[in-house]
């Protein structure tokens, strides 16, 4: 059975060829990009540096990425795609 959805955190020369032409201007190192049933449906930088990393940072948008991917999964839970 294949997973349904899929979660990386990939560095830059890991993107698919569009997304790296994407972000060829941003200084990003590393990704988040979420998969469902092998689609795309996510993608993000992290645009945060190691000193950025504190209490004060906005990190919200990583829950709501959570979220998502928790609703996809409910979604795919009471489907009977599984079985295929």
């Amino acid at each position: 059975m294949s997973k349904m959805i899929k979660a990386i955190v990939a560095a830059y020369h890991e993107l698919p060829e569009d997304l790296q032409k994407e972000y060829v201007h941003s200084h990003c190192d590393y990704f988040i990009l979420v998969y469902h049933r092998g689609e795309l449906v996510f993608h993000a930088c992290d645009n945060m540096e190691p000193e950025d990393a504190t209490f004060c940072r906005d990190l919200s948008w990583i829950s709501d990425v959570v979220e998502k991917a928790y609703k996809l999964g409910l979604k795919d839970g009471n489907s009977l795609d599984y079985l295929e």
